[in-house]
């Protein structure tokens, strides 16, 4: 979980992506779902820095139903405020704002 925070804080969507899908491999539900929904939202971000909102709006849309219901604290990691970070970053989408993928747009502190 750590490495896949520290490139998500970094702005490296992808390697987070890559680094959280080996901890999903290896756990069962329900944290299972909460860690497929940050892989979710880390690709989201690499797809809208590759010019696609339209499908950052559909994995953070999956991603937020996953984490709904997540703890606010996950692995050390303040998942609450990654939520939070992803609703406004999927609202700005909505309304066909053109946001920037920065990790300042969706924030994953440690707790």
């Amino acid at each position: 979980m750590d490495e896949g925070a520290a490139a998500f804080t970094r702005g490296e969507f992808y390697e987070a992506h890559e680094s959280w899908e080996e901890v999903w491999n290896e756990i069962d539900d329900p944290e299972r779902a909460w860690v497929q929904g940050m892989i979710q939202i880390a690709t989201g971000l690499h797809k809208l820095s590759r010019g696609r909102p339209d499908v950052c709006r559909t994995l953070l849309a999956k991603a937020l139903a996953k984490l709904d219901g997540a703890p606010p604290i996950l692995d050390g990691w303040d998942v609450a405020e990654m939520v939070r970070g992803a609703t406004r970053l999927l609202r700005a989408i909505e309304q066909e704002e053109r946001p920037l993928p920065s990790p300042r747009a969706v924030t994953l502190r440690r707790a």
